[in-house]
C-alpha cells in the first residue's frame, strides 16, 4: 500500500524515481527483486531435493543460475542481473559477522 505523499520528501522521492528509471532502462533489477529470485530458486531446488532423495544434489551454482533465469524471464538484462546478484551476495560489509554467526557451533534449536 503506497504511503501518502509527503511534500517535505518530494525531492528524495523524485531522486528515487529517477534512480529506478535508470535501473529499468539498463535492465538492472533492484536488490529486493534479486533477493526474491535467489530465494525462489533455492526453494525450487530444496523442495525437489526433499521430495526425491535420488534427485541430483544441487549446488550453489545451480541456485544462482536458477535465479538468473528467473530474472531474465522477468525481462531483466542477463549481464546486469549477474552484476546485481554478485553485488548482493559478495560485496557485503557484514560478511565477517554473518560468517561468525553461521559457522558458530552453537545449537540454536535447543534454546
Amino acid at each position: 500500500m503506497p504511503r501518502p505523499a509527503n511534500p517535505d520528501n518530494e525531492q528524495r522521492r523524485l531522486r528515487t524515481e529517477q534512480w529506478r528509471q535508470r535501473r529499468r532502462s539498463t535492465g538492472r533489477p533492484e536488490a529486493s527483486i534479486v533477493d526474491r529470485a535467489i530465494a525462489a530458486s533455492f526453494s525450487v531446488f530444496l523442495a525437489s531435493s526433499l521430495r526425491d532423495p535420488e534427485e541430483k544434489e544441487f549446488t550453489l551454482r545451480d541456485v544462482v543460475a536458477g535465479a538468473q533465469r528467473l530474472l531474465v524471464r522477468q525481462g531483466y538484462d542477463k549481464r546486469e542481473s549477474n552484476m546485481e546478484m554478485m553485488r548482493r551476495m559478495m560485496r557485503r560489509a557484514d560478511l565477517p559477522r554473518l560468517n561468525a554467526i553461521i559457522n558458530s557451533h552453537e545449537n540454536v534449536w535447543q534454546k
